[in-house]
């Protein structure tokens, strides 16, 4: 039988964790901590989902995504602070071939105004034994979200070869990554930062969300997967005047600074004009 195990993200932590935005009387934070196994053509997922905020989730279920397929669990209809869930979900995917192949689980869940929410952990199953990734993903950045933004995904090729990768970007429902995945070619140890462009379409301000960066390239029969997370927080639509609004009393001040330049050179100039006057 061929070995299949779950590997956690390199630089994170098995548990996946989404703080939603506070509710009436707190928060809502749910972690999922899975257990995945690939076996006989199906990937089954134990699945454990805490909420460790200290407001009520309503309508909790885990959905198992591998690719474009995906199954959802049964719905619980409260988890309440402080306890936990179990889910166990199965995916038919077929043979898979030696190597790193990501899945991803997601948490549907509301706040106890029925605001629908997502917390999603992006995973890789391992078959057979594979040799270690030659590419890295160093860096996901992503500034404070509004309505728009752009993800910085920093990827470097390790080895000497060029090499023809996918990338991709994984994000919770709510926030739309409008060019989700692309081709990008690495020369041999070639460092660059690829871009992708983000839209707020529904999450609140105060939430923050873990986003998933993943690489795939095959390479000798062997198909590898790495990844990397970061985290992005939702912030208030700003004005144009409040977004510039620390440029503007730069301006303001050099403006003030020139005025009162040129009143004290007239004064001076005066004075010394009237100096001679008198001589």
């Amino acid at each position: 039988m061929r070995l299949q195990r779950q590997l956690a993200l390199v630089g994170a932590p098995v548990l996946a964790l989404c703080l939603a935005a506070p509710a009436a009387a707190g928060s809502i934070s749910i972690s999922i901590a899975p257990l995945v196994e690939l076996r006989e053509g199906a990937l089954s997922a134990q699945v454990k989902v805490s909420n460790v905020g200290d407001e009520s989730a309503q309508s909790v279920a885990a959905v198992l995504v591998f690719g474009e397929h995906r199954v959802r669990g049964d719905l619980r209809p409260s988890l309440a602070p402080g306890t936990s869930m179990d889910a166990a979900l199965t995916l038919p995917v077929g043979g898979l071939g030696t190597g790193r192949w990501p899945y991803q689980i997601a948490v549907d869940y509301t706040d106890a105004n029925q605001y629908p929410f997502q917390a999603v952990h992006l995973g890789l199953v391992t078959v057979g034994s594979p040799p270690p990734a030659k590419v890295a993903v160093s860096e996901l950045k992503a500034d404070p979200l509004s309505s728009s933004g752009t993800l910085s995904i920093r990827v470097k090729n390790l080895a000497g070869v060029a090499r023809q990768a996918s990338v991709s970007v994984v994000a919770p429902e709510g926030i739309e990554v409008t060019a989700p995945t692309q081709e990008v070619r690495l020369a041999a140890w070639e460092e660059r930062t690829v871009t992708a462009p983000i839209v707020n379409r529904t999450a609140l301000v105060g939430s923050r969300y873990p986003l998933f960066a993943q690489v795939q390239y095959d390479e000798d029969g062997v198909h590898q997967t790495v990844a990397g997370q970061g985290m992005v927080e939702i912030e208030a639509a700003q004005s144009f005047l409040e977004k510039w609004r620390l440029w503007f009393e730069i301006v303001a001040g050099v403006l003030v600074a020139a005025w009162l330049g040129v009143l004290l050179w007239r004064a001076i100039t005066s004075q010394s004009r009237r100096a001679e006057t008198g001589r």
